[in-house]
């Protein structure tokens, strides 16, 4: 992998397809996965595009700090929801017991299920756009997004931000190593949060330095004297993508219309036990 972009190079199917297909496949999953207000739809949808994200990128998947991202946000959000959540009304009963903390309550059944359903929806999101920025070079992001009729300034300002992450997130794991070099106490957690601060200063530095440089390279090289540069990369729709387009199509349209014929297929209210998020006596 390039160490200054978030692509992972490959040859595989995804990385074959044509940008704009990419972005089309994200629509409909992030579409698809609101859609309907239950945990199993979502579930598959999750399934669904993590199979794709290892079948594309192998074990860059979860190496990937967006899906360490997902992991720390499941926790932060079955808690939460499972707490504060105004729908949860039945206690959940752990080893036959309730969960309470002070000021909010008892962790409830319901509250889970949204946390739960809510948690599937995002990280299938974000999984749909990990599919697309891994297998998708910054030049075919680019030449993508200007066929779509998108500013090229806006398109360039996109891959430069997309490019920022792995260079910031190297620099800090250097300041870090630099720290501990240095006797940086991380017994607890109050240490870890006092060695942000200094380790927050010279990332910022470093970052305001890199843009004053890159803002100078491209002044020299005439930044912006044309609209419509040429592409370094020519991308044009297969047979494969146009069946992916018909099929996102016409799936899209049938899950829409399930939608507005039968609802959210929503059970909220017939959740009661554990075993009730799953498989609900009635809908």
């Amino acid at each position: 992998m390039d160490a200054m972009t978030l692509y992972k190079p490959g040859n595989s199917f995804f990385h074959r397809c044509d940008s704009r297909i990419k972005l089309f496949i994200l629509a409909v999953i992030s579409v698809l996965s609101f859609l309907f207000y239950n945990p199993m739809i979502p579930m598959l949808l999750f399934l669904l595009t993590l199979s794709l994200n290892l079948l594309s990128t192998g074990s860059y998947t979860v190496k990937n700090f967006m899906f360490k991202m997902i992991l720390v946000m499941m926790i932060f959000l079955i808690v939460l929801h499972g707490f504060v959540n105004p729908g949860g009304k039945t206690p959940a009963l752990f080893f036959g017991h309730e969960l309470h903390i002070p000021y909010f309550g008892a962790y409830t059944i319901e509250g889970f299920y949204l946390g739960l359903v809510f948690w599937f929806r995002m990280s299938t999101v974000i999984l749909a756009a990990m599919l697309y920025i891994t297998t998708t070079s910054p030049s075919e992001m680019m030449s993508g997004l200007q066929k779509l009729g998108i500013p090229f300034k806006f398109c360039f300002m996109l891959s430069m931000s997309l490019q920022l992450i792995p260079i910031s997130t190297r620099e800090a794991s250097i300041i870090v190593s630099a720290q501990r070099a240095r006797g940086l106490s991380e017994k607890t957690v109050t240490d870890k949060f006092k060695g942000l601060l200094p380790m927050f200063v010279p990332l910022v530095v470093s970052s305001l330095d890199r843009m004053e440089t890159l803002s100078m390279a491209l002044e020299s090289r005439a930044f912006g004297y044309s609209n419509n540069p040429t592409d370094l990369s020519n991308i044009k729709i297969r047979k494969a993508d146009w069946a992916i387009l018909i099929t996102g199509t016409i799936l899209l349209i049938l899950c829409i219309t399930i939608r507005v014929r039968y609802g959210g297929l929503n059970w909220i209210h017939s959740v009661k036990s554990w075993s009730d998020i799953w498989f609900p006596r009635q809908i």
